[in-house]
């Protein structure tokens, strides 16, 4: 069986991708135990965004970010949109 790092069993993980307005798709292997807000803010800090200033989607749907990717049903190679708003005066 395939190991992922520390040696933790990769049924354990999930692959990810969360994509922004940019189109810029950023790939994460997650643990599926893992509370997702961990991913999110890992995205933000990547942006170079402040986490909780916008929303993020999974089937056009808000969801809670305390839940794990396994609480929210989520699916290897799952997408999360990141839906950063447009500033303007």
């Amino acid at each position: 069986m395939e190991k992922s790092p520390d040696n933790i069993p990769d049924q354990h993980f999930i692959n990810l991708v969360v994509k922004g307005q940019d189109n810029d798709p950023l790939y994460f292997e997650f643990r599926r135990d893992w509370e997702i807000k961990k991913l999110l803010i890992t995205y933000c800090e990547k942006k170079d965004a402040q986490y909780g200033t916008f929303p993020f989607l999974i089937n056009g749907n808000r969801f809670p970010h305390i839940r794990t990717p396994d609480q929210l049903g989520l699916k290897d190679g799952d997408e999360i949109i990141a839906t950063f708003y447009a500033g303007g005066a």
